[in-house]
């Protein structure tokens, strides 16, 4: 303020305390602006620091490292891998037991070639009448002979009736339907499209130039609507045996139909997984998968469209929440160095429950060891609800909620529940790459195809059954007009 000239008057002190209320009020909205200011850049620091080790996002998505990064990672890998005993080098280690391509039977040889040494350096000619020496070193070659597609061709004869002078034509035999290719060749067409995630016309490609069997691009595709026609009572096979199932792994990724977004579902149990698409990420959607009256437990990401399943039937998976943790870390001041605690904590639990796995440990010894963790990660989250910070203070609240969700696979016995989400996360991966190559669907002819395929190529996988084989059986018990057979293990 500027300094009174002689002549003139000075400020009352009413004046003067107007002043300062207006220059207080004006510093109380500077500073409530610079927080503001200083949450924004906060938020947008921890969004360009995301990455697959602190958040949900694949590490397909992580920005390429530095060099300085880089060569960070190199003095940390040497480090570990001085720390190892005897410094091991790379590959198979003394005892380790090599894999060798195993010869294939006498009976199964299609041809014997025999050969004689040429010449030995005395001098002398081989001829086959020397003593042998020992055994016959074998070497064997595969090889894939000429393929030459099978052509069976029927020929329905139309005859006139003695009796009454109508016409009759011959009907096709059974196991012979109208398409103009086999089942075998329809379950291949099938497993390129569906395992092997070929686009129609690598398919109509692969067959033409491979197989030797001309195909359009539009013939493909009709063989492919026609294998899913056939596979939907296995789908819905699977999504019974999902909604009955002890254990299912819940996840969910977004899909594209005709470029609107969508959801494609995953439930998966030991035995058989099931896909579907559904255009929102809802509880109704969730519900539609597991079914509203499920009754077994759920191992989830935390996402809020499973919260309509009691607490005790969820187990939340604590690599997501491990990711989550070191986002938290991250943060400056008090709340980063609860962040911290609370993964040191969270490691701890996952090393403990990977020594119950390995050491083979009873469900008694994994409880009482992690009775102080979880004491500890429960006071660690009640000091973050009283965080000053509001996304600190939601985060931990939100936990303390579903807090029971966490030690599921601790307090249940005899079900052995995973503690992550991984097995939902592996069977997802084939579908990403499937919505990559071909950017989703565009008809609901091709969602119905996308859900059934996925849920039997997982559902085989997960049994150790040929993808292939099963849907040559299927293929051919719709030719002969025989219900597929089931995808569950007998």
């Amino acid at each position: 303020m500027a300094r009174a000239s002689r002549g003139s008057a000075r400020p009352s002190y009413a004046e003067l305390e107007t002043l300062v209320a207006e220059l207080s009020a004006q510093n109380a909205a500077l500073h409530e602006r610079l927080a503001e200011q200083d949450a924004v850049i906060e938020e947008l620091r921890r969004r360009l620091g995301r990455d697959s080790s602190n958040s949900s996002l694949p590490p397909s998505r992580d920005p390429p490292p530095s060099r300085a990064e880089r060569r960070r990672r190199a003095r940390e890998k040497a480090k570990e891998l001085a720390k190892r005993e005897g410094q091991r080098k790379p590959g198979g280690q003394p005892g380790h037991e090599g894999k060798s391509r195993q010869m294939a039977p006498p009976e199964q040889v299609n041809q014997f070639c025999r050969h004689l040494p040429q010449e030995c350096s005395c001098g002398h000619r081989f001829d086959g009448s020397e003593a042998r020496a020992d055994d016959p070193v074998v070497h064997q070659k595969w090889e894939l002979p000429p393929i030459r597609p099978l052509i069976f061709q029927h020929e329905r004869l139309r005859l006139f009736c003695p009796c009454c002078g109508k016409p009759r034509l011959a009907e096709l035999p059974d196991g012979v339907s109208e398409s103009a290719f086999g089942p075998r060749l329809e379950a291949h067409i099938a497993t390129f499209a569906g395992v092997y995630r070929l686009s129609r016309r690598q398919i109509a490609s692969v067959v033409s130039e491979a197989l030797g069997i001309p195909i359009s691009v539009g013939a493909v595709n009709a063989v492919i609507m026609r294998m899913s026609e056939v596979l939907k009572d296995p789908w819905r096979v699977l999504h019974e045996a999902v909604k009955r199932a002890s254990v299912v792994h819940a996840d969910e990724t977004s899909w594209s139909t005709r470029g609107r977004e969508g959801w494609l579902w995953l439930g998966a149990c030991a035995f058989a997984a099931c896909f579907r698409i559904d255009p929102g990420r809802t509880k109704q959607a969730a519900q539609e998968l597991l079914g509203e009256e499920f009754g077994g437990f759920v191992v989830t990401d935390r996402y809020a469209s499973y919260h309509w399943l009691d607490v005790l039937q969820q187990q939340l998976c604590w690599a997501h929440l491990v990711r989550q943790l070191v986002d938290l870390s991250q943060r400056t001041g008090a709340c980063g160095k609860l962040g911290t605690k609370l993964l040191n904590a969270a490691r701890e639990v996952v090393s403990v429950h990977r020594r119950y796995l390995e050491d083979g440990h009873d469900l008694d010894w994994l409880s009482a060891e992690l009775l102080p963790l979880r004491e500890q990660i429960k006071e660690l989250l009640e000091r973050g609800r009283r965080s000053r910070n509001t996304r600190t203070q939601n985060f931990c609240a939100g936990l303390l909620d579903e807090y029971d969700a966490l030690w599921t696979f601790c307090d249940v016995e005899d079900l052995n529940i995973p503690i992550t989400n991984n097995a939902a996360e592996r069977a997802l991966r084939h579908a990403v790459l499937i919505r990559r190559v071909q950017h989703g669907t565009q008809s609901e002819q091709g969602d119905r195809w996308v859900e059934r395929i996925l849920s039997i190529v997982e559902t085989c996988r997960l049994q150790g059954r040929s993808a292939l084989q099963y849907l040559i059986d299927a293929a051919t018990a719709a030719h002969h007009g025989r219900p597929a057979p089931s995808p569950l293990p007998p």
